[in-house]
């Protein structure tokens, strides 16, 4: 049967738009337990090639055996420049499964999202779910805030502040693209140490989520705070070689699962292989159980 340039363009712009129906529809409520959650965390992905579709089809594979409420992007969604022209290759396509299973997506920028238009069309894109250049999600028992690394520090600091004190979340991740504390290539950077550790320490944020750096990485919890490192999302990926604050550090593409609950949070790090890498438990006040 001979099918028509039209209609292949037709079937193919009806595909696209109902992935982003589905993450539309997530958007507007979360079906997850007021008590837990279950999400993923992934950064630096938007490579479009093998690595990232094999990861792909590892988060779908774990949703399918454990569903999954929302996924957690840590920027650099689309390499090499934030070309939203690319988002189909670099996103949609990917995630295709955990997209048509109404899983939404919440990002973050990073440096490289930010070379096209100061990544505005991410910013308005549905797909990503994000709400602003910064913003708070409350779902379940977490409250993520999600932040800009790459700009505007001071108006920032006066919304993270605010966000921080004004959270009752049992749960508090903040999630950047830029790493704080790391073994990897980029290492620990002293400036957001200073700036950001003490706001850390004095909300109780017992997470925080970032790319930027080629790996996995956990921390041993820091003053009742895990930096946890995902930027093995599909991007090239580069040696590490474990630090002193490092609990697991390794150079495979992957991602990280994470359940709340009312007492715990469990981290762990799977490989684009379905194999688990890591696994730790918190306890509310950051500490390992």
């Amino acid at each position: 049967m001979t099918v028509s340039r039209r209609r292949l363009l037709h079937l193919a712009l009806g595909s696209a738009t109902s992935l982003i129906a589905g993450n539309r529809r997530a958007l507007a409520g979360s079906s997850a337990p007021a008590d837990r959650l279950h999400w993923l965390a992934t950064a630096d992905s938007g490579s479009g090639d093998r690595h990232q579709f094999a990861n792909g089809r590892a988060m779908a594979a774990l949703h399918r055996r454990d569903p999954v409420d929302l996924v957690i992007m840590a920027g650099d969604n689309i390499y090499d420049n934030g070309d939203m022209r690319e988002v189909a290759a670099k996103f949609e396509r990917p995630y295709q499964e955990l997209l048509k299973a109404g899983v939404p997506f919440h990002a973050v920028l990073g440096n490289h999202d930010i070379r096209s238009n100061n990544g505005a069309g991410q910013i308005s894109y549905p797909g990503f779910g994000m709400k602003g250049r910064w913003y708070t999600l409350r779902r379940g028992p977490v409250e993520f805030f999600m932040h800009d690394s790459n700009v505007d520090w001071p108006k920032q600091m006066s919304w993270l502040k605010s966000s921080l004190a004004a959270s009752r979340a049992p749960w508090k991740v903040l999630v950047g693209h830029h790493p704080i504390y790391s073994s990897g290539l980029y290492g620990d950077d002293r400036e957001a140490i200073g700036r950001l550790t003490p706001l850390l320490r004095r909300h109780g944020v017992q997470l925080y989520i970032n790319g930027h750096d080629h790996n996995y990485e956990r921390s041993v919890p820091i003053n009742g705070t895990t930096y946890l490192t995902v930027g093995n999302g599909g991007a090239a990926l580069r040696p590490i070689v474990p630090g002193p604050n490092s609990a697991k550090a390794v150079s495979t593409y992957g991602f990280a699962s994470l359940h709340a609950d009312p007492d715990s949070l469990t981290i762990e790090a799977w490989n684009s292989s379905s194999q688990r890498l890591d696994r730790a438990r918190l306890n509310r006040s950051g500490v390992l159980i």
